[in-house]
């Protein structure tokens, strides 16, 4: 994979600053975590950015645990949100603790999610039953709106789980990186 030292990034024709400080970002993860923004910001108006950290006591060399974390909160946000379609983008990062943890991105329709705090108690809830801790950043939400500002912060926050720091310390059959696949919504069709 290619990284990146450089400040700003391309992305369908437009430049967008990147957390590309010390280790530089890898580009192949900033393209597809930004398309899921942009995804997510051609079905809403507003989406509620909600950043987290989920950290486990062993080494598991697969992905399922954070696929069966997904399977877990997804359940419960969309019986007590109503949501329908969700976004979010994973890196696992392991340097020289036993075990690997995970940055996490989720991203939500800003209409039915409106704060994080009621999130953030079903991440707890979810990642706590399966044994591990979540840790939040002081300001762990951003409401985007499309905004070039408001964007543009999110596309920052975004970026550092692409960053090449922790990277490839994994087994072959596990994936330093997931996201959402949501496509945009075709607008012709309307």
């Amino acid at each position: 994979m290619y990284l990146t030292q450089q400040r700003v990034f391309e992305f369908e024709g437009s430049l967008w600053l990147i957390n590309s400080r010390k280790s530089g970002c890898y580009t192949p993860m900033l393209k597809t975590m930004i398309g899921q923004v942009f995804a997510m910001l051609s079905h809403y108006k507003r989406v509620t950015l909600i950043r987290f950290d989920l950290h486990q006591p062993t080494n598991t060399p697969t992905s399922k645990r954070i696929t069966q974390f997904n399977r877990r909160l997804y359940g419960k946000l969309k019986t007590k949100y109503g949501v329908n379609k969700i976004g979010f983008c994973w890196c696992r990062e392991q340097e020289k603790a036993k075990a690997q943890h995970y940055h996490f991105v989720l991203m939500l329709d800003g209409r039915r999610v409106q704060q994080a705090w009621g999130v953030q108690e079903l991440v707890n809830e979810v990642w706590q039953q399966m044994g591990g801790t979540c840790w939040f950043p002081k300001r762990h939400y951003n409401m985007v709106r499309g905004e070039p500002s408001e964007l543009s912060k999110a596309i920052y926050r975004v970026s550092y789980l692409a960053k090449g720091r922790g990277k490839g310390y994994r087994p072959a059959q596990s994936k330093d990186y997931g996201t959402s696949r949501l496509k945009p919504h075709d607008k012709s069709k309307c």
